[in-house]
């Protein structure tokens, strides 16, 4: 089995006045990204010429890419040479396309949406969901445990922007404060700006090292957010996930070993994706106030991996300081020969 490498964004939104939050975090193993001489740039849109946020980019069997920001812009560091760049993200068929660097290229794509089909199926029989399930189930442990060994870079962007407030909050006049942080007339714009780039190394069973290489912060000191990957670990091959920072309780992955206990499934259909088979799976808590996620997950047949996931929590389960959560991640397959420079000394 090939190993997968994983990108991952998180959006939450506020209830107070109606903002937003934006944490990206991506993650890049390897050692060649030092060695950036030009840049591949561009924009990804969808089929009626829309921005595609955070759709990946990604250099064909390796761990090397980049993300698009919330406008689908992107822009990938190489040196010279020939590549194969992948453009993908849940719900859409990958693009491929194969550039010659020896200067900066400009090169804007165009994803086509995936569709899902439903084969025929007998009236009245178990939902097939349960049946793969069950499979991605029994293979958790496999995938948990693949990689030994890693070390990427990571970078980190939190953004808080004020999406609408009041004329007056709390006896306070809200244009003369939105003045003085930079809000526009409207009393809309960014109060909170953080990036962060680490170096994290994984060595099983959970030895982990992080050197922060750098970090800048400009806005509100009352804000919050995760400026080192180890702030929030974000892997569903886990039982749960232990964030203390927004729940009290571990919330449940759909894959967890109890899964069944906490969620119904649906299959939503099959689509086929260089040339595998992969499942679209909505997943629904049995409770309503249980720590579970919503959404949707991504299942390759025959291996039963986690190809993406597009998932969603509420304050219905109890979260803390935010409205809702968001986790859009999506995984890569890469050969043994881009492993060799994952092995990081603890």
């Amino acid at each position: 089995m090939q190993p997968f490498a994983d990108k991952v964004h998180l959006r939450v939104k506020y209830s107070c006045m109606r903002f937003v939050l934006l944490f990206l975090l991506f993650l890049l193993t390897g050692s060649s990204l030092f060695a950036q001489q030009f840049t591949v740039s561009g924009k990804i849109t969808d089929d009626a010429g829309k921005p595609v946020p955070f759709a990946g980019v990604h250099i064909q069997n390796t761990t090397q890419g980049a993300s698009a920001n919330s406008e689908g812009e992107y822009s990938i560091s190489l040196k010279a040479g020939k590549y194969v760049l992948q453009y993908k993200t849940v719900g859409y068929l990958m693009a491929a396309r194969v550039v010659n660097v020896n200067q900066n290229i400009t090169l804007n794509i165009r994803l086509v949406t995936e569709v899902y089909r439903l084969p025929d199926v007998n009236i009245g029989s178990k939902d097939p969901a349960y049946a793969i399930m069950r499979k991605a189930i029994k293979k958790r442990k496999t995938y948990l445990n693949e990689v030994k060994a890693y070390s990427a870079l990571v970078y980190i962007k939190g953004m808080q922007k004020l999406l609408q407030a009041p004329k007056k909050f709390l006896g306070k006049d809200i244009d003369q404060i939105g003045k003085q942080i930079g809000l526009d007339s409207n009393r809309r714009g960014i109060i909170y700006l953080s990036e962060s780039e680490s170096k994290y190394s994984l060595l099983s069973p959970g030895k982990v090292h992080e050197e922060m290489i750098s970090s800048k912060v400009s806005g509100s000191n009352r804000a919050f957010s995760f400026n080192r990957a180890s702030d929030l670990k974000v892997n569903f091959y886990q039982n749960f996930e232990d964030w203390r920072s927004i729940s009290l309780r571990p919330l449940i992955s759909p894959v967890a070993d109890n899964a069944f206990f906490y969620y119904h499934y649906k299959w939503l259909g099959q689509a086929f994706e260089n040339g595998k088979t992969v499942n679209k799976i909505q997943v629904i808590p049995r409770r309503e106030h249980d720590p579970c996620f919503e959404g949707y997950i991504y299942i390759q047949d025959d291996s039963w991996r986690l190809v993406g996931l597009n998932l969603y929590i509420t304050q219905k389960a109890n979260i803390i300081l935010v409205d809702t959560l968001r986790i859009h991640q999506q995984f890569v397959p890469v050969n043994n020969k881009s492993l060799d420079d994952l092995n990081p000394t603890l």
